[in-house]
């Protein structure tokens, strides 16, 4: 492992958790100047300043190895992931349609019934997820 390779990772994971050198050296619990020995490829991090960085969002894995993990989140995709786990089907549903820009495609072509006759005009447009009935004016009744 070269240390200024690990340096560069470790700037890189810093900018993208949006932190300064003072901040994240206070995640892993050393000095503003012990971070920026570390940025710089002159210092080893030790496992504990891993693992607390770790358990902030960087991924220490990228940082140790130049290959990103899939499990290391920032803290607005942990939060992401928490709401989305408690939310019921239905809303897990919603969320992956819009983050994948995807739109609710009706499971049926919209039907039309008319009885009677029709002296109404409609215009517009509606997108409902359940079947909706309008029922519009009333219906003489034969004695």
């Amino acid at each position: 492992m070269q240390r200024a390779d690990l340096g560069k990772r470790l700037v890189e994971e810093r900018k993208r958790l949006g932190l300064n050198q003072t901040d994240f050296g206070r995640l892993g619990a050393v000095s503003k100047g012990s971070q920026i020995l570390y940025e710089k490829g002159d210092g080893v991090p030790t496992g504990d300043y891993l693992a607390a960085i770790a358990a902030s969002g960087a991924d220490v894995q990228y940082v140790l190895t130049g290959v990103r993990s899939s499990v290391a989140l920032t803290p607005e995709e942990r939060l992401l992931v928490e709401r989305f786990r408690s939310s019921t089907q239905g809303l897990r549903d919603a969320a992956l349609r819009v983050l994948l820009g995807e739109q609710t495609a009706p499971s049926a072509a919209p039907k039309q019934v008319f009885k009677g006759d029709v002296a109404q005009h409609i215009e517009g447009n509606a997108t409902f997820t359940t079947p909706v009935t309008f029922n519009m004016g009333s219906e003489k009744r034969k004695k």
